[in-house]
């Protein structure tokens, strides 16, 4: 199996590397102006109106040399279907940027998504769950992750705010694909929260620090609990001299309207440039009260660090390292139990359009139940690679 692994890596390498290609700079950002020569926006006449049409696809498949006959790589999300060919993401957006300037301006953000990875990203309550009948959607569904309005105010260095569905400020890595270096995700990403529906406002402060205050129906909820409130706030610190961005975000308040179930959870991340070298540095901390029938308060908790490196404008390469505490088995299926996992991988950006990701992983657990291949392994290897396409 090692020279399996070995032999199958190279290969992925190999594609990357071996590839001479121009500079991504230099090409359209999008396909459709690559193909076109124009914007979405512009074949619709509102790029005039400050309107912005979009969108991106990822797809990709993850081999699992366990051949799980649940063809499922859990605990590991999103991309969690082994030896399967899957479009993890179709993300069709129209937005008006609010412009930051001297005068009031009013702007916006609409987001459509399907694919697997939306069974994540659906938020409780009267919104996006049931739009696919679970009849129908085997893995695949459809989420509406954002849907909010934004307002900029001249009142002091500019305040802006977001009033509707949005995604959280919470964590490093992002829901939508091409933000990410790696094609998986970890632990805390899964474990955090994903969109907040409600009122965030933000404010920079001065060149180097600046503040988000808000208030949300909690986390990946729309209107279940509407009466259970939490505050989400964030505060960010940037100095351009030294590349250092170092932040702190939290969201804390009621899960449940009707019962003591406070939700607290908090990230600190520190960044840092070094030329071609970033680096980040992230912990995070969750504690809930009942979080399950019996009464029982869970607390789970996670440090990640990533290094990357951008060789030319066309790839770059990167590592990741997780050591994940699920101290009381709420947020997995193991019961108590310490996850690992070390990713490695590659970017290789042809164009402005396409980026391609493969990545090895290998995951492993302290657990009383093997969580890896339907409960029969303490570890597991995944071989993966995704595209992902910008129109």
């Amino acid at each position: 199996m090692l020279m399996s692994l070995r032999n199958s890596l190279l290969s992925i390498c190999s594609i990357v590397l071996l590839n001479p290609v121009a500079s991504a700079d230099d090409s359209p950002s999008s396909l459709i102006a690559g193909l076109s020569g124009k914007e979405a926006a512009s074949w619709a006449g509102l790029q005039a109106h400050g309107i912005n049409l979009g969108g991106w696809a990822t797809t990709g498949i993850n081999y699992n040399p366990d051949e799980p006959t649940d063809r499922s790589n859990s605990p590991v999300s999103m991309t969690d279907r082994a030896n399967e060919f899957n479009l993890y993401q179709l993300d069709l957006f129209i937005e008006k940027a609010v412009v930051k300037a001297s005068n009031w301006d009013i702007g916006g953000r609409f987001d459509f998504m399907f694919g697997t990875d939306t069974r994540y990203t659906q938020a409780t309550g009267d919104w996006d769950i049931g739009i696919i009948s679970q009849r129908d959607e085997r893995f695949y569904n459809i989420a509406l992750p954002q849907a909010y309005m934004e307002v900029f105010a001249p009142i002091g260095n500019g305040l802006s705010g977001k009033f509707g569905h949005f995604y959280t400020i919470i964590g490093y890595e992002s829901v939508p694909s091409p933000l990410n270096f790696f094609s998986s995700h970890t632990y805390s990403f899964k474990s955090s929260p994903f969109t907040t529906t409600g009122a965030l406002f933000t404010y920079p402060i001065d060149g180097q620090w600046s503040l988000n205050l808000g208030a949300t129906t909690g986390a990946d909820n729309f209107d279940r609990d509407f009466g259970a409130w939490s505050h989400m706030s964030g505060l960010t610190w940037n100095h351009a001299k030294t590349g250092t961005t170092v932040s702190f975000s939290v969201l804390q308040g009621d899960v449940y309207e009707r019962r003591s179930s406070e939700l607290m959870y908090y990230s600190a991340i520190l960044q840092q440039n070094l030329g071609r070298w970033h680096y980040v540095l992230q912990h995070d901390r969750g504690a809930q009260q009942n979080a399950i029938a019996q009464g029982q308060n869970a607390e789970w908790y996670s440090i990640v660090q990533y290094l990357t490196y951008q060789a030319a404008d066309t790839w770059g390469l990167g590592v990741r390292g997780e050591w994940f505490r699920d101290d009381d088995g709420v947020r997995y299926s193991a019961g108590a139990a310490s996850y690992y996992a070390m990713t490695a991988g590659l970017n290789w950006k042809p164009n402005g359009w396409l980026m391609v990701r493969p990545e090895v992983r290998y995951d492993w657990s302290e657990a009383h139940t093997p969580p890896f291949n339907v409960g029969r392994s303490p570890d597991q290897i995944l071989l993966g690679v995704d595209a992902v396409i910008q129109f």
